[in-house]
């Protein structure tokens, strides 16, 4: 369970170190399995705001960028071989079920442990799975693309969706010093899925973006960073991330 490790980790190491954005006083009405249905009509209704449109269209940009070298960095990945022994590990932390548990988990421990801070992050993180998971889904279904390997839903990455989610969250109430690592480690899971051809770039650029918005979304309201993150391909077949000030 490397991922529930990694989110669960990083939520119990930071507590007393350093204390997130304060969680609501009304923590407890936004528990995120008994107000499920609630959460997520409030998060819908909150989606469509200024930092989702400036992520959505960075995202678009750069998704658009990323398709014109999608066949070139897939016969790069077929001509390279089987997979590497350690891309598997993007498959595995990336998966969505898995991220969904590690969230459920870091909620489960902050309720166990009576900690409002941690508790506050699981639920925001559990939010954030679900959202990205209605947004992904009806986009693949929308896009019906087939993979690189021959496969279906390709459009978006839901590895990367689900990853990005997860560490926009953790940077909404950690800040930088945890978000630049964990936005490195969503970086390699979406470079893995493309190495293994499981998905083109643009299925990985767009799902990062989707990823980030959910996040965003979730925690609108918890602070106000001067930057924003968002994924960008480059001319030469890269990726990298776009910053935008506020």
């Amino acid at each position: 369970m490397l991922s529930a490790a990694w989110v669960v980790g990083v939520s119990l190491m930071l507590q007393q170190q350093r204390p997130p954005v304060a969680a609501p006083s009304a923590w407890p009405d936004q528990r995120p399995i008994t107000h499920l249905v609630q959460n997520l009509a409030r998060d819908l209704r909150s989606l469509p705001n200024r930092r989702s449109a400036e992520i959505l269209g960075a995202g678009l940009a750069a998704t658009t960028l990323a398709h014109s070298t999608d066949q070139e960095l897939n016969g790069w990945a077929r001509d390279a071989g089987p997979s590497l022994s350690y891309t598997p590990i993007g498959n595995l932390i990336g998966n969505e079920w898995l991220q969904g548990s590690a969230a459920i988990a870091t909620y489960t421990i902050g309720v166990v442990q009576h900690s409002p801070e941690v508790a506050h992050l699981g639920g925001d993180l559990v939010r954030a799975q679900i959202l990205n998971g209605v947004l992904t889904v009806g986009l693949k279904v929308a896009a019906d693309r087939t993979r690189p390997n021959g496969g279906t839903l390709s459009f978006p990455s839901g590895h990367s969706s689900a990853t990005f989610a997860s560490v926009t969250v953790l940077t909404e109430h950690y800040g930088w010093k945890v978000g630049v690592p964990a936005y490195a480690v969503a970086g390699f899971i979406g470079w893995t899925r493309v190495r293994d051809q499981q998905h083109w770039l643009s299925d990985v650029v767009f799902g990062s973006a989707i990823g980030i918005i959910a996040g965003h979304t979730v925690t609108i309201g918890h602070r106000h960073p001067t930057w924003s993150i968002a994924p960008v391909a480059l001319a030469n077949g890269g990726a990298g991330l776009f910053l935008v000030k506020h």
